[in-house]
């Protein structure tokens, strides 16, 4: 009976897991045709780079003047952040379910065997590999000397970066229905880990022991059905000045203070994108598209931008001043913070859905689902 149970949870989780899409909405409303804009800042193409498609959980990372990226194949590479070009690639002819976390010359990810690989990103060569109990679909977090994973039934473990040896483990229970998880963990130094769960939870934990350090509620389940209780931090919380800031799908858009993790606000959005933050607004990405800024101190709505509405807008990211947002048709377009007006627009050429970009400062990386990863910079 238990492993029918499991069976019936897991085939629900797919199931939904399409239904909340990224372009979700978009068999019932068009596309916010995009009008002229008059450009105040110029964003430029540095460079692009083409790879086999990979999963939504495979995400580029920026290590020490490199870019590290892997892809299903099982292939890993290394490129020079500045010019786009690869100064490593190596194939480990196997199958890859995630990835990729660095540190230093080593690269973790997470093959299709459920198993956790420690490789030499230079070499290819696999330092050492850990079974899990489940698949891997979101990269590794790296505090300190311990990489903690997230498997599919919800296991959060600590293991040694040096030796791979497992340091502890804790298991949460999912709800029945959950919203597809690529990625909503996020180390703070070697303090501690962010990691958004299912039932729209927000957990603290120590990467030494696993242990909470503590809990917030982003939002609560409510609803007469299973599919209207689904409320689930399914996108990166973020750290920034004191303050833990995340995002739940049918949920709400939540800051907390990061010692005590006391709420400090919470409005209604749905969101499984993502959020940023500058020093002035928390943004986000609603899932029909509209761009909404909060003020970080009291939650009061600054600006909302509709312009892009049902267009499969990527979560936001920071780019300079300027909110980035890319869309399903490879626009990469630039919002002024202070408004929320476009002031920059560039097609970058990706197809389909892409990631929530990755902010470097001036720059950011995008890489869409058809495997292209592109490096953008402001003008």
């Amino acid at each position: 009976m238990r492993r029918q149970l499991l069976l019936t949870a897991l085939t629900s989780s797919l199931l939904l897991a399409g239904c909340a899409s990224w372009f979700e909405g978009s068999t019932q409303f068009q596309p916010t045709p995009l009008a002229a804009i008059k450009p105040l800042q110029t964003l430029d193409v540095k460079w692009t780079l083409q790879q086999a498609a990979p999963a939504a959980s495979f995400l580029p990372v920026y290590a020490n003047g490199n870019v590290v990226t892997a892809d299903v194949e099982g292939r890993i590479r290394s490129v020079d952040a500045l010019s786009g070009r690869t100064q490593s690639d190596v194939s480990l002819k196997r199958a890859l379910a995630s990835g990729v976390a660095v540190a230093g010359d080593t690269v973790l990810v997470g093959s299709q065997d459920a198993k956790l690989l420690a490789v030499n990103r230079t070499s290819g060569k696999i330092l050492w590999e850990q079974p899990l109990t489940s698949l891997m679909l979101e990269a590794p977090q790296i505090a300190g000397d311990i990489a903690v994973v997230r498997t599919n039934d919800a296991r959060l473990t600590g293991f040694s970066l040096a030796d791979g040896k497992q340091q502890w483990s804790v298991v949460n229970v999912l709800p029945q229905l959950t919203v597809r998880n690529n990625g909503s963990m996020q180390s703070v130094g070697k303090e501690a880990v962010m990691v958004g769960q299912a039932g729209g939870r927000v957990d603290i934990v120590n990467p030494l022991t696993g242990n909470t350090i503590w809990q917030g509620a982003v939002a609560t389940p409510r609803g007469a059905t299973e599919l209207e209780r689904v409320t689930d931090v399914t996108s990166r919380p973020v750290f920034d000045g004191g303050q833990v800031c995340a995002v739940a799908y049918q949920g709400r858009v939540a800051c907390f203070d990061a010692r005590s993790g006391s709420l400090q606000w919470a409005r209604e959005v749905s969101s499984s994108r993502g959020v940023a933050v500058d020093a002035r607004n928390v943004y986000v990405t609603a899932e029909d598209g509209s761009i909404w800024a909060y003020d970080r101190q009291s939650g009061r709505n600054v600006w909302k931008n509709d312009d892009l509405k049902y267009r499969g807008v990527s979560g936001p990211a920071m780019i300079g001043r300027f909110v980035l947002v890319v869309d399903g048709e490879g626009y990469a377009h630039l919002l002024s913070n202070e408004s929320g007006g476009i002031v920059g627009r560039n097609k970058i050429g990706t197809t389909g859905p892409v990631n929530q970009p990755v902010s470097l400062g001036s720059s950011a990386l995008i890489q869409g689902q058809d495997g292209r990863l592109a490096m953008l910079n402001l003008g």
